[in-house]
């Protein structure tokens, strides 16, 4: 099996009427056999209609809802490479990306036209859009709705199809922000894709007949590259929900008698957090597995108690390595809480000086990543790909070391990345948003530690000379610049930032 639409056509001309996919608030159910019938209606719309040809590029600015599949296979099935972006984030991000990915086509949904229509009057050569989830009576004018596209026959698209597609071909472009300020679009291939879920059916050890509750979102590697194609590839099932909130989740687990539940930390701390968790309600579950930032021992063990016999799993991954690069197991989450675990099979893992020397154990370093997870390269990016892979190591910028076992240590990170519930944020980014005010002179960001979200966004502001601006002012500044992740929670307007005798802001005097 070279790629996702071989895997989807075996799972659907074998399984055929079982249910693969269900959407959590609404029950409506997706069926192998009808993901696979209503993406090759897709993909023979996007070749004859909008003119897609094999290897170009289709956007997708989805929640998570059910329609995103279609979408997606059809996207791979046309021979086209997917763009998934994050459904929170603000028009001039978006602008940058759709620009900088070249996009020819985008797909977007109620929730998030408004932020895509503002950033499309910005690209006026970006005129295709396809809607999901509109009434038809809402549709906005000048797109073309993807339940009339499903509806409607359409040819199968001439070779070369999806099926064609080599291992080592370009699947996926997800977007991760650099430290340079500017995103930057990750390839990740077929190999890379699959190489995933043969390592998250070993380390977690997914069954198929496991029902997996899908909250991490699609447009991030989590779902997109672990939950999804790994159910697809044991033809469990997916129940695709939007609602984060506990008591939401807590019906949804009880109501589809979900087995599995993939999450960020701070989802399970507010679970854990309700005055009277209904444990009754939680008896299907069992396995949960957290990653994106470290899981207190509070919280673990009242995620023991709250979950007697239910296995518990860290992880840690990258979207430069599709996803699962290291799991820790359940006997080793009390023992080695501060651990993310060891790597898969088939992914082999190094910590290097600042010369590229390899550490012995227990020594602090950057942590490399070698293996079929490796991202084909940054699009349009040589000089980042070159710069992060070298000798075949993906080098993270993530500080770490390696125990006499093999077992990943995180101790800081070397690019500076704040992790907000699971979101990746930079502080470059934040601190270029900031010094957009024509009060500010400067900005230092960094992150304060958090017990619900892990992390915060903390900035340091010097304002120029006789200017004045308020905390809530400069908040308020950013929200509109940036999605809501990624703006300080905090602000300290300061005389002056430390600085070391070259110049650079001391952010761990801050």
């Amino acid at each position: 099996m070279n790629n996702l639409s071989q895997l989807l056509d075996r799972s659907a001309d074998t399984f055929g009427g079982k249910t693969f996919a269900i959407c959590a608030q609404s029950g409506r159910k997706l069926s192998f056999e009808q993901l696979q019938k209503d993406a090759w209606r897709v993909a023979g719309h996007l070749r004859s209609r909008f003119g897609i040809n094999p290897g170009d590029h289709v956007a997708l600015m989805l929640p998570n809802c059910v329609e995103f599949l279609p979408c997606y296979f059809g996207i791979l099935n046309a021979g086209a490479v997917a763009v998934p972006i994050n459904a929170r984030l603000k028009p001039a991000e978006l602008e940058f990306i759709l620009s900088n990915s070249n996009a020819k086509v985008l797909v977007a949904h109620p929730r998030t036209w408004g932020i895509a229509s503002e950033a499309l009057q910005k690209l006026p050569g970006l005129k295709k859009v396809i809607t999901a989830g509109f009434a038809e009576d809402n549709r906005p004018e000048g797109t073309v709705s993807l339940e009339k596209l499903l509806a409607e026959e359409s040819p199968r698209p001439s070779a070369p199809t999806g099926l064609e597609r080599r291992a080592d071909d370009v699947a996926a472009i997800i977007y991760t922000s650099g430290t340079t300020g500017r995103p930057k679009g990750a390839m990740l291939t077929h190999t890379n894709i699959l190489f995933n879920v043969e390592a998250t059916k070993a380390g977690h050890g997914l069954r198929p007949e496991d029902t997996h509750l899908l909250v991490v979102p699609l447009f991030h590697v989590t779902g997109l590259n672990t939950v999804m194609p790994t159910a697809l590839n044991q033809v469990g099932e997916l129940v695709v929900s939007s609602q984060i909130d506990p008591e939401d989740l807590i019906e949804t687990i009880q109501k589809y008698r979900c087995t599995t539940f993939f999450g960020v930390p701070t989802t399970f701390y507010l679970l854990t957090s309700l005055k009277n968790p209904p444990r009754e309600q939680l008896t299907s579950l069992r396995l949960v597995c957290y990653s994106g930032a470290p899981m207190s021992p509070q919280t673990i063990a009242k995620l023991r108690d709250l979950l007697p016999g239910v296995a518990l799993h860290n992880f840690y991954g990258l979207t430069e390595t599709t996803s699962v690069s290291t799991i820790l197991p359940d006997d080793q989450v009390e023992k080695r809480y501060e651990s993310v675990g060891c790597a898969p099979p088939g992914l082999a893992l190094c910590i290097v000086d600042a010369n590229g020397n390899t550490l012995p154990p227990n020594e602090v370093g950057e942590l490399c990543v070698r293996g079929p997870s490796v991202l084909k390269g940054y699009y349009q990016r040589p000089e980042a790909t070159a710069e992060a892979i070298r000798d075949g190591w993906f080098h993270t910028g993530d500080a770490a070391y390696l125990d006499d076992e093999g077992y990943v240590y995180l101790r800081g990170r070397k690019k500076e990345l704040i992790i907000v519930a699971g979101e990746n944020v930079y502080p470059i980014e934040v601190e270029n948003a900031l010094c957009a005010h024509d009060s500010v002179q400067e900005a230092a960001v960094f992150g304060r530690e958090d017990a619900a979200f892990g992390e915060i966004v903390h900035a340091a502001v010097v304002l120029r000379p006789g200017e004045k601006a308020t905390e809530r002012e400069l908040r308020a500044f950013t929200m509109e610049r940036l999605a809501a992740f990624k703006v300080p929670r905090t602000v300290r307007i300061m005389d002056r930032l430390p600085r070391n005798p070259s110049g650079k802001v001391m952010k761990r005097d801050l």
